[in-house]
């Protein structure tokens, strides 16, 4: 029987409207404890083996699906497949399996459960928001090596529909998101998970409206004859809703589609203000097979290449010469517009014994970016520039350093280049004679020194992720101070307008490559400072794009002035939404 109409308020984590009857997935429990069979000591050799064979196969397994990711999504979402598998190579939590093995003879599968579970509570016990849903991450690998250990295969993904479901369940992981047929599927809504959790940054790259936080007991009530409304700009969740209010979001679905299409048709407008002024739009880019995105957003190149996705997860690291073909393929499909490589930026959240000579207590304030190459693997970062050098002369290649906070780090950078050009001129090989080079506004140090850094390099990028963090002395990722976390504080907007007003001084550009350059409520405070090239996600562009035609450049100059006088970001946010809602209202509901 269907149940009576009602509206649940739920967390929106995907933009969006989905319609649609029910398709509710029950069946999701792969990761379930075992039974605790005992082993003789003779069966020990044969249970660890099992273990091995089946974390083999897990790894497998994951690489395919980090490539079908790749392709289908983007290649920022594939990695959260790197850190599936990074959780399979764990020798930590691995080596506490195969002692419930050894020395209290449990059955492989029961052992990998008490090893898995208790590194799971331990980040679920976590404050952090983004660390407790790494306790997802690491049940939901855990529930693929079960599976291949026990050889029963439970597949929640797979959804035998004639017409289009919305799913309701109590989790999704991110393994079986990321395998839904969205020909099949309009949207979900699930009991578990959060913003930042990985299933719903997959919804998101899906295109598909999410909400979490339902009731428990919804999934069991529901029947396929229930009809659902997803809003995902509010996070209500509609049960059975009359056709008035039905009409209503069916309206509200076709005027956002309808806006998307009109956005996207729009990449071949300049992003030129009202009164004439250009604010360049590039697209940040992890992978180089996503050339394509690029050109048909319309950005005016790549602002920033991550070049980190070359080293993850890989027994050797990558040689010169696959830098090489991975560097000149990326210029040729560029055809000439530019493209800013990142030099390796291996953050603290991302340690790999490859590459790491030492694990650090505080990583995020030891040897990250540029520290870290010039001071511990120096060879790492003169590969790299050896194979830009190289690959330079097909294209129109800029590289900039991360992480720079002393003058000294940018001496040495050159000292290494000029080096390395008279090795490849004395090889005989071509190579760039002139390579620009820029560093990342990334610590307070280097923002405040701006005048210093800019007669020594071509260009600024701001990175306002980590400048805000450093700034405000706040982890990005803790939900206990991300009231904090604010890119419009006005002691940010300063630090940026230092950067600008020294790069002019000294005929040099900016580019800010920071989430809040992809912030529509952002754009205005960013161009009204004088950032020349706002960098970012390629879907993202289309809105951005928007902003800056709806709007004079003398209006959003007042609008950063007066967002620079406020004591607070919420103050200095609202100026500039201000002036979005007057300007620019058919993007607010986005």
């Amino acid at each position: 029987m269907a149940l009576p109409t009602q509206t649940i308020q739920a967390l929106a984590v995907s933009p969006g409207i989905a319609i649609g009857r029910t398709m509710r997935v029950t069946g999701q429990t792969r990761y379930r404890e075992p039974e605790p069979h005992r082993i003789t000591e003779d069966e020990i050799p044969a249970e660890l083996s099992r273990l091995s064979a089946a974390l083999a196969l897990t790894r497998t397994q994951l690489v395919e699906l980090r490539q079908e990711v790749r392709n289908k999504l983007k290649a920022q979402e594939a990695e959260i497949f790197d850190a599936h598998i990074m959780i399979v190579d764990d020798r930590t939590m691995i080596a506490e399996a195969e002692k419930g093995i050894r020395e209290k003879h449990y059955v492989a599968e029961y052992a990998l459960y008490l090893a898995s579970e208790h590194f799971a509570n331990v980040f679920a016990g976590m404050a952090d928001e983004y660390l407790r849903e790494r306790a997802a991450d690491i049940r939901d690998v855990s529930a693929r090596i079960l599976s291949n250990l026990t050889n029963i295969h439970v597949h929640g993904h797979e959804i035998d529909l004639d017409d289009r479901r919305i799913i309701v369940a109590h989790n999704l992981s991110p393994s079986e998101t990321a395998q839904l047929d969205v020909e099949k599927v309009l949207g979900f809504a699930v009991e578990t998970g959060s913003a930042t959790s990985h299933t719903a940054i997959l919804a998101r790259s899906m295109r598909l409206p999410a909400v979490v936080g339902i009731p428990p007991e919804l999934p069991e009530q529901l029947t396929a004859d229930d009809k659902l409304i997803i809003d995902g700009y509010s996070g209500k969740l509609l049960i059975n809703p009359d056709a008035r209010t039905e009409e209503a979001y069916r309206l509200k679905k076709a005027e956002a589609g309808q806006l998307w299409s009109r956005l996207e048709s729009e990449s071949e407008l300049r992003p030129e203000t009202t009164d004439g002024f250009i604010v360049q739009l590039a697209a940040n880019l992890d992978s180089p097979d996503k050339v394509g995105e690029v050109k048909r957003c319309g950005a005016s190149g790549i602002g920033l290449f991550r070049t980190e996705y070359l080293y993850m997860n890989r027994q050797a690291l990558p040689d010169e010469e696959e830098q090489f073909e991975v560097y000149k393929k990326l210029l040729v499909e560029c055809d000439n517009a530019p493209l800013i490589v990142r030099t390796l930026d291996v953050g603290g959240d991302k340690f790999n014994t490859n590459i790491y000579r030492a694990n650090e207590q505080n990583p995020f304030l030891g040897l990250r970016g540029i520290r870290l190459c010039l001071h511990e693997r120096r060879d790492i970062l003169e590969t790299q520039l050896r194979a830009l050098l190289r690959a330079g002369v097909f294209g129109n290649l800029r590289v900039m350093l991360p992480m720079v906070s002393s003058i000294r780090e940018v001496i040495e950078v050159r000292s290494i280049i000029g080096q390395l050009q008279q090795q490849l001129e004395n090889e005989k090989l071509e190579y760039m004679s002139h390579l620009p080079l820029g560093i990342m506004i990334e610590t307070p140090a280097a923002a405040l020194m701006a005048d210093k850094f800019a007669p020594m390099v071509d260009f600024f990028s701001i990175g306002t992720n980590d400048l805000v963090q450093y700034t405000m002395a706040i982890d990005r990722g803790n939900e206990r101070v991300a009231y904090l976390y604010r890119p419009s504080h006005p002691a940010i907007l300063g630090l940026i307008r230092n950067c600008v007003e020294a790069a002019n001084r000294h005929n040099i550009w900016v580019s800010v490559c920071g989430q809040a350059a992809a912030d529509a409520y952002m754009v205005p405070l960013l161009a009204g400072i004088g950032v020349h090239e706002l960098s970012m996600a390629p879907s993202s562009i289309a809105v951005v794009r928007r902003v800056i035609r709806s709007m004079s450049m003398f209006e959003m100059q007042e609008t950063a002035q007066a967002a620079l006088a406020c004591t607070n970001a919420t103050d200095a946010l609202a100026i500039s939404e201000a002036l979005i809602h007057l300007r620019a209202p058919e993007i607010v509901n986005i």
